[in-house]
């Protein structure tokens, strides 16, 4: 499944590199078009290719694209194109792919410890790959900076996604190292805490699956942003949110899936665990149990 997500990213975002040599030639020096193909984004405050006295000269191409100068050579715009494409692959890669799966492999119950090693190590591998593609998108909204595209919802949530997920493995290591430290004291049978989940592992949890929402959202309205720069026509635009979108909600719902399942069976276990222990202190205090006390009746053990 993950190979024929990975495939279906990179054929989606291939459209952007398709349809950039298809419609622009050499000596192309273009803005960003909207809908309406009078070279101005949604979020731009003056870049409606109007002169001074208020006409429409030649600020606009036959296709929309206005004559902004952002790249002054074929070999500078394919340049960006690739790099726009690669930062739509791996940022899409790390939040539609890698962390939901990394985040749904320690939900599976698998008793053995290279599970959480292959977790913490991909997590943080996840994280590094993010920051390139953010560099990415830094470097492409500076090439587009005159057109006031730090304006745009995008690479604003992008940032706050890279400064959030920051914190995630040191939350997470800190867990670790309490969650061992407790598990150590109750063999050893010293006082402590129960090696449940402790107050960082929580923030980890919360933060995590905040982040991963907030990832998706944050590529779909790289999409929307993109549909408004030259790198790409209305229908590659289509069909690039259509392939984000089956994606991503698929990964989505097969997470959310996960995530209840195990906490359903988590409090199921955690029911079980304080019923025992009354049965236990029970015991201790001379009492039978409920099953205990049919029994010495010559009652089969659960007669009601």
């Amino acid at each position: 499944m993950a190979r024929s997500s990975i495939i279906a990213l990179a054929t989606a975002a291939s459209f952007l590199a398709t349809t950039a040599n298809a419609q622009f030639g050499y000596g192309w020096r273009g803005g960003f078009v909207d809908g309406n193909g009078d070279g101005c984004p949604p979020w731009a405050s003056d870049c409606d290719g109007s002169d001074d006295s208020g006409n429409n000269g030649s600020s606009s191409s036959s296709n929309g694209v206005s004559e902004g100068a952002l790249f002054s050579s074929p070999a500078e715009f394919d340049r960006a194109t690739r790099i726009l494409i690669a930062h739509a692959v791996l940022a899409s890669a790390v939040w539609v792919l890698f962390i939901p799966s990394l985040a749904v492999l320690v939900r599976l119950n698998l008793k053995n410890p290279i599970v959480l090693k292959i977790h913490a190590v991909g997590q943080i591998l996840s994280y590094i790959i993010f920051i390139v593609a953010v560099g990415m998108g830094i470097w492409l909204a500076q090439q587009s900076a005159a057109y006031g595209i730090w304006s745009d919802p995008h690479p604003k949530l992008g940032l706050v996604i890279l400064a959030l997920a920051f914190f995630q493995p040191i939350f997470g290591a800190i867990h670790h190292s309490v969650y061992k430290r407790r598990a150590q004291n109750v063999q050893e049978g010293k006082p402590t805490k129960p090696p449940g989940r402790t107050a960082p592992v929580r923030v980890h949890l919360w933060l995590g699956r905040l982040l991963i929402v907030l990832g998706m959202i944050n590529g779909g309205l790289g999409i929307r942003l993109a549909s408004f720069s030259p790198f790409q026509t209305d229908s590659t635009s289509t069909k690039a949110k259509i392939a984000y979108g089956v994606i991503a909600a698929t990964m989505f719902l097969l997470y959310l899936v996960f995530v209840i399942t195990f906490e359903l069976r988590r409090a199921r276990s955690r029911t079980e665990e304080v019923r025992s222990r009354e049965r236990v202190i029970a015991n201790k205090d001379g009492l039978p149990s409920y099953d205990e006390s049919e029994e010495s009746v010559g009652r089969p053990s659960g007669y009601s």
